[in-house]
């Protein structure tokens, strides 16, 4: 099952993203997030979901907003 790894710079504003596929094949992402509201988009979700599925997506984007509402929290 493909895997990634999440980093926030929270300083910056931007979340790191890197999606290692099965064959070790590895795809760095960044996009912004609002400090103010923790909004955030991540264009790359429908070709996410085609690639690996709904469920892996939910459940990244539900890691991805923990960690930016984490942030907020500080």
């Amino acid at each position: 099952m493909s895997n990634y790894r999440l980093e926030l710079d929270a300083p910056n504003n931007i979340v790191m993203v890197m999606v290692i596929e099965e064959d070790g094949s590895e795809h760095d992402y960044q996009f912004d997030f609002d400090p103010r509201t923790g909004r955030w988009e991540f264009a790359e979700r429908d070709l996410l979901e085609r690639d690996f599925g709904e469920d892996w997506v939910e459940t990244f984007e539900t890691k991805i907003e923990a960690m930016i509402q984490g942030a907020l929290k500080k």
